[in-house]
């Protein structure tokens, strides 16, 4: 496949990691067989206190998973989908590369950068969004990735040219905006056991509430999975950073169940009936104009999230995340919160 023409199994690309344990597998050892997977995450990723913007939010408590140091290709949320998603798309035999998604889109740059180093051709199809440094950056990446990016416009017309190009794709695979799918959002039910064992050797307290942005709802529902499946009390909170027909309860718990149904198929000692209910919440405080559009609180959070992760300019995802969390934070002053960072800061 893909893999071995790039030479994954004998002079295997530096951003690869040398090997990774998945917790999900050791937790369902029968899904190792059953479910395409390839290691492409720098995992477990650190879990530290919010120290450097304690002064912004006002108190201590807060905690932060670094996944934006898990590649140092490209980090961020996307990466742990990608073990399964892009495994899945070797094991079809795929040769391009079909998503959707804005401008500035990190799912869009994480296909592109990934796909395009593990030797597929990409196609990304770009609907209209507010363009800032960070929006900037992030389409110069994707261009000098050597992926075809298309100008799809409006929703309707990008749906139309997306259509298109999987239409014209050699062995087209397509990735879904936020590629938020079943098999995908894996990646973050995995994410949770890993943050368990790192609660079990003391590296951090167990936290009451974790925040995290919420575009697609993908990795909030892995995360509200992976907590049910450990029985941890613990609230996931997403920040809705999209438009609300994308990122609401009803989508969470469809795909919440999605991966419960694959799971059930999959692992027979995984069963439903034995979980207790999924706890998760929707913070809508934070979206204001709508994706991609700064607000006086995300705009007040730029420095803190460059403070937070050395990323500046960037006020969709982190920006509006760490000002609903200065929120939730003096909403539940006696809880440990623990803030999951989704964004990349790999240079």
């Amino acid at each position: 496949g893909v893999a071995g023409a790039v030479g994954v199994d004998g002079a295997a690309p530096g951003f690869l990691p040398a090997s990774r344990e998945l917790p999900l597998f050791a937790e369902l050892p029968e899904l190792a067989g059953q479910i395409p997977w390839r290691p492409l995450a720098h995992a477990p990723t650190p879990v530290v206190p919010c120290a450097a913007i304690e002064g912004y939010l006002g108190r201590g408590g807060v905690w932060v998973k670094r996944d934006d140091r898990i590649s140092p290709l490209y980090g961020g949320n996307k990466v742990r989908r990608f073990e399964f998603l892009l495994a899945d798309a070797e094991r079809r035999g795929a040769r391009t590369l079909v998503t959707v998604g804005g401008l500035a889109s990190t799912q869009v740059t994480a296909t592109a950068l990934f796909g395009r180093a593990l030797g597929f051709a990409v196609t990304a199809v770009l609907f209209d969004q507010p363009i800032t440094r960070f929006g900037r950056d992030a389409l110069l990446a994707g261009a000098a990735s050597g992926a075809e990016l298309v100008h799809g416009g409006g929703y309707a017309t990008t749906a139309v040219r997306a259509i298109r190009a999987l239409r014209r794709a050699d062995r087209p695979y397509f990735i879904l905006p936020g590629a938020s799918a079943a098999l995908p959002c894996l990646g973050y039910v995995d994410a949770m056991l890993e943050l368990a064992e790192q609660v079990r050797r003391g590296e951090a307290p167990r936290p009451d509430r974790i925040v995290v942005p919420s575009g697609t709802g993908g990795t909030l529902a892995g995360l509200a999975l992976g907590a049910a499946m450990l029985g941890w009390p613990t609230t996931i909170v997403g920040v809705r950073i999209t438009e609300r027909v994308a990122s609401n309860r009803a989508v969470v718990r469809y795909e919440v169940g999605s991966m419960e149904r694959l799971l059930a198929r999959r692992a027979p000692r995984f069963t439903r009936r034995r979980l207790p209910p999924v706890r998760f919440a929707i913070d809508h405080r934070a979206i204001g104009p709508g994706y991609g559009a700064p607000t006086p609180a995300s705009i007040a959070a730029i420095p803190e999230v460059e403070r937070l992760i050395g990323v500046p300019g960037e006020i969709t995802y982190s920006a509006k995340a760490l000002a609903a969390l200065r929120e939730i934070g003096r909403d539940h002053p006696g809880e440990t919160i623990l803030l999951w960072q989704t964004l990349s800061s790999a240079r």
